[in-house]
């Protein structure tokens, strides 16, 4: 049931006499003037919920797809990264087994001259 204006009044004139006019000011700013039918009800909360989650399971379902399309896109980079990177590995692997072929090719031609610098000289003492 509404509370008319006058009771409204009443109330107020009452509470300025026990509380005073700043704290009925404070009081009167707390309550709605409209009253309780301002209030939400269980049942209105129910709707919200159910309108909500209606609401967001499109949404989601949306994301997920999206969400589909970036493993698809991350998947395909990981895949050239592999590439890339196996690639990379066989250039460095032949990089390294060409250098040390150059290496073991030196050492051997510093041995052969060594040798055969020091083979006469041992062969003439």
């Amino acid at each position: 049931m509404p509370v008319t204006e006058i009771q409204r009044t009443e109330l107020i004139n009452r509470l300025v006499e026990v509380l005073g006019e700043e704290r009925t000011e404070t009081l009167m700013q707390c309550i709605l003037p409209e009253g309780r039918g301002q209030l939400a009800t269980k049942d209105d909360l129910k709707a919200l919920e159910t309108t909500l989650r209606s609401e967001f399971k499109d949404e989601f379902a949306k994301i997920w797809v999206e969400f589909a399309g970036l493993r698809t896109e991350l998947a395909e980079h990981k895949a050239e990264t592999k590439a890339g990177f196996a690639e990379m590995r066989g250039y460095i692997d032949s990089s390294l087994a060409k250098y040390n072929r150059h290496h073991t090719f030196m050492l051997v031609g510093f041995v052969v001259t060594n040798w055969a610098t020091m083979v006469p000289l041992a062969l003439a003492t």
